[in-house]
C-alpha cells in the first residue's frame, strides 16, 4: 500500500530547511518507501510549492490538488456567490483532500494560517497522524 503524507502550509512559509528536515524525517520513519507519495494543495507560493520542489527532487510522485478558486457551492452565503473568486474554495479543497485518506499530515504553520490550522484539525478528527512545525 502507497505511503500518503499529505502537507498544508501557509503561503507565506519561508523556511525550506524546516520541509526538508519534516519529509525526510516522517519518510525515513515509513522505512523510506520508494513509492510515497506527496500529497499537496498547489498552491504556486509557500510551504505547498517548496515540499512540492523538495519531494520531487528525490524522485517522488506528487499528487496534486489546486483549489477551485471560481466553483461556488450551496454553503457559499449569497452576498459571496456573485464573486470571481470563492472564498471556501481552498477548505473544501482541504476537506477533500483529508477525505482521501494518508498516513501523516504535515502542517507548516505561519502566523495561525487558518487553512493549514484548519487542515490539520481536519486531519486529526479524521485519525490521521498529524505532524506540526510552525514559524
Amino acid at each position: 500500500m502507497t505511503f500518503r503524507i499529505l502537507i498544508t502550509g501557509s503561503r507565506t512559509w519561508e523556511d525550506r530547511q524546516a520541509i526538508r528536515d519534516a519529509l525526510r524525517s516522517v519518510w525515513r520513519e515509513a522505512g523510506s518507501p520508494q513509492d510515497a507519495v506527496l500529497v499537496s494543495g498547489a498552491s504556486p507560493k509557500g510551504a505547498d510549492r517548496m515540499c512540492e520542489e523538495v519531494w520531487a527532487f528525490n524522485g517522488l510522485a506528487v499528487e496534486r490538488h489546486p483549489a477551485a478558486w471560481r466553483t461556488h457551492d450551496e454553503q457559499c452565503p449569497e452576498s459571496h456567490r456573485g464573486q470571481d473568486t470563492c472564498k471556501r474554495a481552498g477548505f473544501r479543497r482541504n476537506a477533500e483532500m483529508v477525505a482521501l485518506g494518508a498516513d501523516v499530515c504535515i502542517g507548516f504553520i505561519r502566523d495561525g494560517s487558518a487553512g493549514a490550522t484548519s487542515t490539520v484539525n481536519l486531519a486529526q478528527r479524521a485519525g490521521i497522524r498529524t505532524v506540526v512545525c510552525e514559524a
